[in-house]
């Protein structure tokens, strides 16, 4: 399943870098650009920080993030694994004239980071192609890359949305005797439990290693899914403090109703979008969620 994970990603991003970096600057009234919502989070933790002179996006795909994050004025840099994207991220950097974005064809586990070099690190959409070990291994590694104060911002495929889906993704948490324990996250989430407390709870066992999901449109049998809860402990197991949650993709109607009336859906979706920031309740209508943690010491 390694072997098959790693080589299904890397085929789906090589063949489709130069459409991936058409959709990341889209705006289609049939779809939501959830590419440019992750980023916009990013820049959203960028402002309300006092001070970010080192950025690092990890799979960073066509550039797009961290040549916002340059032109805001910081040292952004960005690594991926797929040529493809690397090559499209820097003609885009050298198109806008952008001497401090940087760019870098690696795995993230081979990569030499300095320790303690950034003041920001992110990782939109990435921690869903890794396997739990190297999810590990990957908080490990942010831990010592970012300085202390900096800033952690993840994005994640939600696993609570599986609750309200009503698809193969409910019955799986069915079958696995997982959805009591998913809806007490939800539960929680939505009586507004501090995002501390909301670590200590019971939570559902993780995805398995092996699992594979129904195609949601990226060719990548395995995509893991988690819930806040999880994310949350993990993090504070290594250090981090987890300062905020952020909806990405609220859906206002089923993901059946959505395929029949894909404008319908987008029009709402984007109007439910607008009260994110400060209503973590509609994670639980989220496809996604951001998270961002910090290093305090």
């Amino acid at each position: 399943m390694i072997a098959k994970q790693k080589k299904e990603t890397l085929h789906y991003f090589k063949k489709n870098a130069e459409t991936w970096s058409r959709n990341a600057e889209a705006i289609d009234c049939n779809r939501v650009n959830v590419i440019q919502q992750r980023n916009n989070y990013v820049m959203k933790v960028i402002d309300s920080r006092s001070q970010t002179r080192y950025g690092l996006d990890i799979g960073c795909g066509s550039g797009d993030l961290v040549c916002e994050m340059a032109r805001a004025g910081i040292d952004a840099t960005g690594i991926d694994f797929a040529d493809e994207m690397i090559v499209i991220a820097k003609r885009r950097a050298s198109q806008q004239k952008l001497v401090n974005a940087h760019f870098h064809c690696s795995s993230l586990f081979e990569y030499n980071i300095q320790k303690g070099q950034y003041d920001i690190l992110s990782a939109n959409g990435f921690i869903e192609y890794i396997l739990p070990d190297e999810l590990n291994k990957f908080l490990d590694l942010a831990y010592d890359a970012i300085n202390c104060g900096g800033s952690l911002v993840l994005g994640s495929r939600n696993r609570l949305f599986n609750i309200l889906s009503a698809n193969s993704f409910t019955l799986e948490e069915i079958n696995n005797d997982s959805i009591n324990l998913l809806l007490k996250e939800a539960i929680a989430i939505a009586s507004g439990m501090s995002l501390d407390k909301l670590a200590e709870i019971e939570k559902a066992p993780p995805q398995q290693p092996d699992i594979e999901h129904e195609s949601t449109g990226i060719r990548v049998s395995t995509r893991y899914q988690f819930t806040p809860a999880q994310l949350i402990a993990l993090l504070k197991e290594r250090g981090f403090i987890t300062v905020h949650l952020y909806p990405i993709h609220v859906h206002g109607v089923l993901p059946f109703f959505k395929r029949q009336h894909p404008r319908i859906h987008t029009d709402i979706s984007i109007a439910l979008q607008n009260f994110a920031d400060e209503n973590t309740s509609l994670i639980l209508q989220s496809s996604s969620f951001m998270l961002h943690a910090m290093k305090l010491n």
